[in-house]
């Protein structure tokens, strides 16, 4: 009888035990990635539902404009005496590519908005000079929609708002030159419209209705349709949006940037659209995932900025739409410049071109700190105000820091998903199930943003707090590491 096999069974069976153990955990935990994916693929297909109703109903529109459109046709050729259903020298045989080819995320050319509150928002930074009514017949392009009240008359409306939410707001208004302004209360007290009224408030405080004599009308219709086109992504949606929008004014007005580069009002509004539309339809998938799965947009940008130049290439095919041509009253000389230095701003955005922009900022300003002699150089300190912009979640408040750094590691987790259910490798600090979150943001911190901003401080000795920001927020990580 063999013993020693009688004292070895246990152990064997207790290996397999282990190992079935660990099985049954890994398919659990497939099972959970397989769940959250499916929540947030049921969330996109709910949107992406929404949409559809919305081009089928517009599709509806447009059978039966072409019916009607039919019907002319064929009366005015039966009076020329032509056959209808012959093809004329004088009829297009192809789209015309000069019109609007995006897609309109809203079903209407704006979203509601508070009139009072823009009211009140247009009063507190260019306010009238008298309580006087101006004729509509006889308004400007640049309040055609709201009227602003004089400072007394504002403060006298503040007494009597009705709605909480409308005190709330223009609360957190009051911080809009303040590196605390919190988009999160503006997004919750404005049925998620943080970055429509970030966007007027700004436009406003800068006065660029005016200075460029912009159609108010066309400026509302823009800004919500910059807002809707934003995905509802864990990070990279609408409040990212008008995030960065706030941050870039912080570091051209407190920051000083305005004044020390010697920005022109065209530069400035550039990058107040930059700002704002810099990841204008982000998917919630990076670059890397587009090149590896070769996705169309991929093979469209040859694998080069991707999303980069979707966000700009979107943006102003859906401004060839009259209703939403924000630039259309401006001279061909300023739309051009305007436009160069949105897209150059939107692709610094793009990670992947990271040290090649930080080296010929570095190398620029030992050479020069005067960067008002040359435009490229005034627009790569632009390019640095976005970068900057981009990334200064680390550089926040720790309340604020930690709100977003748990949003972006979700959104992250959710490619980890997407990727594992593919089949393919899991991208380095994306896998749920192998939270690396502090070692990561360390990381982060310490190759990219801290070099980054301590080099712009260098230039903005007014941004200087941000580094002592980042030190503070890299120290929370030090005592909280999540790594398994």
């Amino acid at each position: 009888y063999d013993y020693h096999r009688v004292r070895e069974m246990p152990t064997a069976a207790d290996t397999r035990q282990e190992k079935l153990g660990e099985q049954l955990q890994a398919a659990q935990q497939q099972m959970e990635a397989v769940h959250t994916e499916r929540q947030h693929l049921l969330e996109q297909i709910e949107v992406a539902a929404e949409e559809e109703r919305t081009s089928a109903a517009r599709r509806a529109e447009l059978e039966t404009e072409l019916q009607v459109l039919t019907r002319e046709h064929r009366r005015a050729c039966e009076e020329q005496g032509k056959d209808p259903n012959a093809i004329h020298d004088d009829m297009p045989i192809e789209p015309d590519f000069h019109g609007c080819l995006a897609r309109v995320p809203l079903d209407k050319p704006h979203r509601q908005f508070d009139l009072m509150l823009l009211r009140l928002l247009k009063s507190k930074f260019t306010p009238a000079d008298t309580e006087e009514e101006v004729p509509d017949a006889s308004c400007p392009k640049h309040m055609c929609v709201v009227r602003p009240l004089t400072s007394a008359a504002m403060q006298a409306q503040m007494l009597r708002l009705e709605r909480p939410e409308q005190h709330l707001v223009m609360k957190v208004m009051q911080n809009i030159d303040s590196w605390h302004f919190d988009v999160w209360a503006l997004q919750d007290h404005t049925a998620k419209g943080a970055l429509f009224y970030t966007a007027y408030a700004l436009f406003a405080r800068y006065d660029f209705l005016r200075k460029f004599n912009l159609d108010e009308q066309v400026a509302l219709n823009f800004f919500s349709q910059i807002e809707a086109g934003y995905h509802p992504n864990p990070y990279h949606n609408s409040m990212h949006g008008a995030d960065v929008l706030h941050i870039v004014h912080f570091i051209l007005k407190p920051g000083g940037l305005a004044e020390t580069a010697r920005l022109t009002d065209e530069d400035l509004l550039a990058a107040l659209i930059a700002g704002m539309i810099h990841d204008y339809d982000h998917p919630g998938l990076n670059n890397n995932f587009h090149v590896k799965v070769q996705s169309f947009l991929a093979c469209l940008y040859n694998d080069r900025s991707i999303l980069e130049n979707h966000h700009c290439a979107e943006v102003f095919e859906l401004m060839k739409h009259p209703s939403f041509n924000l630039l259309g009253g401006l001279t061909e000389p300023q739309r051009r410049d305007i436009r160069e230095t949105v897209i150059d701003m939107v692709l610094s955005t793009d990670m992947g071109l990271h040290a090649k922009i930080f080296g010929s900022w570095k190398r620029r300003i030992a050479a020069d700190h005067d960067l008002h002699k040359r435009k490229d150089s005034q627009r790569l300190a632009l390019a640095m105000a976005i970068k900057m912009a981009d990334i200064s979640n680390c550089g926040r408040p720790e309340s604020l820091y930690l709100r977003w750094s748990t949003k972006l590691a979700e959104e992250f987790f959710l490619q980890g998903d997407n990727e594992r259910n593919r089949g393919d490798p899991v991208s380095p600090f994306m896998d749920r199930f192998a939270p690396s979150v502090a070692k990561s943001q360390i990381a982060f911190m310490n190759y990219i943003v801290i070099p980054m901003f301590e080099s712009i401080a260098e230039y903005l000795p007014a941004m200087h707090f941000s580094v002592d920001h980042c030190e503070s927020n890299k120290s929370y990580w030090t005592c909280n590491d999540d790594s398994l």
